[in-house]
Order: C-alpha cells, then sequence, then structure tokens
C-alpha cells in the first residue's frame, strides 16, 4: 500500500504553539454552526495559524493547516478525558493534568463544564 508519508509526532513545545496561535482564534474555531461564511472563516484562520506556526520553528517539520487542526481536535478530546478520569479517581484536580490541557481549559472554559455535565448523565443513567 503505497499511501503519503506519516509526519513525525508532534513534541510538546509544538502543542503547546500551537494552543498558543488558536487562542485569537478560539472564538471563530468553536463556533458550532454549518454556515458557509463561517467555515470560509475557519479555514482562512487555519491557513493563518499553519503559516505563523511554520514561520516559528524552522528546526521543525512543516505541518499543513489540517495537520494542526487535526491536532486540536485530538488536545480537546484528550483534556476531555483527561478531566473526567481526574474526576473518576478524585484526585486534586489541577496538580495532575497536563499542561496542554491547562491550556485548552484556558481557552475553552466549557470543556470542564461539559465534563461535569457528562459525568452527572453517566451518574443518572446508573440508576
Amino acid at each position: 500500500m503505497v499511501g503519503k508519508a506519516r509526519s513525525s509526532n508532534f513534541t510538546l513545545s509544538e502543542k503547546l504553539d500551537l494552543l498558543k496561535l488558536v487562542k485569537p482564534y478560539v472564538k471563530i474555531l468553536e463556533e458550532h454552526t454549518n454556515k458557509h461564511s463561517v467555515i470560509v472563516e475557519k479555514n482562512r484562520c487555519w491557513d493563518i495559524i499553519a503559516v505563523n506556526y511554520n514561520a516559528i520553528g524552522v528546526d521543525r517539520p512543516p505541518r499543513t493547516a489540517q495537520g494542526l487542526r487535526t491536532l486540536y481536535k485530538r488536545l480537546k478530546e484528550y483534556a476531555k478525558q483527561e478531566l473526567l478520569q481526574q474526576k473518576d479517581t478524585q484526585s486534586d484536580f489541577k496538580s495532575n493534568i497536563s499542561e496542554p490541557t491547562k491550556k485548552v481549559m484556558e481557552m475553552i472554559p466549557q470543556i470542564s463544564s461539559f465534563c461535569l455535565v457528562r459525568d452527572r448523565n453517566h451518574i443518572q443513567s446508573s440508576f
């Protein structure tokens, strides 16, 4: 099977750099509508983020807008999972979470409330 070459894994600093670059655009990127104008604006934002990201580190492999978009989506998912795990183990909430998750929580505070709602729904469905 011949496909495109797999790019290298993102390092912690690359993840944090991406989150820094995404921050000014969070309001647009987290808009959950299917309007054409919103989709066009999101694509424009991701193109800008990709250009800025690739300009930061010349020693890094270049990343596409789609690759960065996928990473951002994964970071949000990992943050949700990590917060749910923290709640399940009921350990000290802020001390054990990863740096990317902390940044995601700062940018999108709704993620922690999503986990609370999901947790409540899980408890209610147990009865």
